[in-house]
């Protein structure tokens, strides 16, 4: 009887698994392994994205800051001995000009050695900077008063790139309160002496980049496209006369 019940227990202690519990385990294992490759997928894709969005918005940081440093510059007066040989001021007649895709702002070398790509070699008094959206898609900028000056990319992938003004309008000063800043286009404005500030809408686009939620085209006649990103600032003309 007990050597029966031994034989038994031994029996079907050898038993294997059977075909379905196999398959079972198989498929099981198999959808842990496809877990783990989506997994490595998404965290491998959502850091290419972090990265590829880090790129764009220090290059955004680098070239607003580039334009707002030119721009804080842009027509400063030089300090001239005169014809009684005295000091006095030398002011440009007008330091910015340009339309709704290119600003220009004009720099005394004496002052601003450096054109807004860094250069020096020049033997002109001044230098122009022009910013605007080159060929290749970059927002660029050069010494437009070079005739060999090419442009130099601050920020790639730029879909699109804007420019208003603020002029002043109304009495002059020291009256403040005739005087209001209105935003214009190129065209509305009427007298570039009295612009005061610039702003610059700078539309760029990243591959797989989703737009922010509250993004507004810099052309205004057109929805801003999927992947694309709109960056708009203000600079002060800080040597603008008041």
């Amino acid at each position: 009887m007990l050597a029966n019940c031994m034989a038994t227990l031994k029996q079907r202690t050898q038993q294997g698994q059977s075909l379905a519990q196999c398959l079972v385990g198989m498929t099981l294992g198999l959808l842990v392994v496809m877990a783990a490759f989506s997994a490595f997928a998404w965290m491998q894709r959502t850091q290419t994205l972090l990265q590829q969005h880090m790129d764009l918005s220090h290059m955004l940081h680098a070239g607003n800051a580039k334009l707002r440093e030119r721009a804080m510059r842009a027509g400063a007066p030089e300090l001239v001995i005169n014809d009684q040989h005295m000091p006095a001021w030398n002011r440009m007649a007008q330091a910015v000009s340009g339309d709704d895709k290119s600003l220009q702002l004009m720099q005394f070398r004496s002052l601003t050695p450096a054109d807004c790509q860094g250069h020096e070699a020049s033997h002109l008094a001044w230098s122009e900077d022009d910013f605007r959206r080159n060929s290749t898609r970059g927002f660029a900028c050069k010494d437009a008063a070079r005739a060999n000056a090419s442009y130099q990319t601050l920020v790639e992938q730029t879909e699109e790139l804007r420019f208003r003004y603020a002029q002043r309008i109304g009495g002059k000063w020291p009256d403040p309160l005739s005087q209001q800043l209105q935003w214009l286009s190129a065209d509305e404005v009427t007298d570039w002496s009295a612009v005061r500030a610039v702003q610059m809408c700078l539309q760029i686009r990243g591959t797989g980049l989703s737009a922010a939620p509250v993004g507004v085209s810099c052309n205004k006649s057109l929805p801003l496209i999927n992947g694309a990103m709109a960056w708009r600032s203000v600079v002060h003309l800080t040597h603008s006369s008041p």
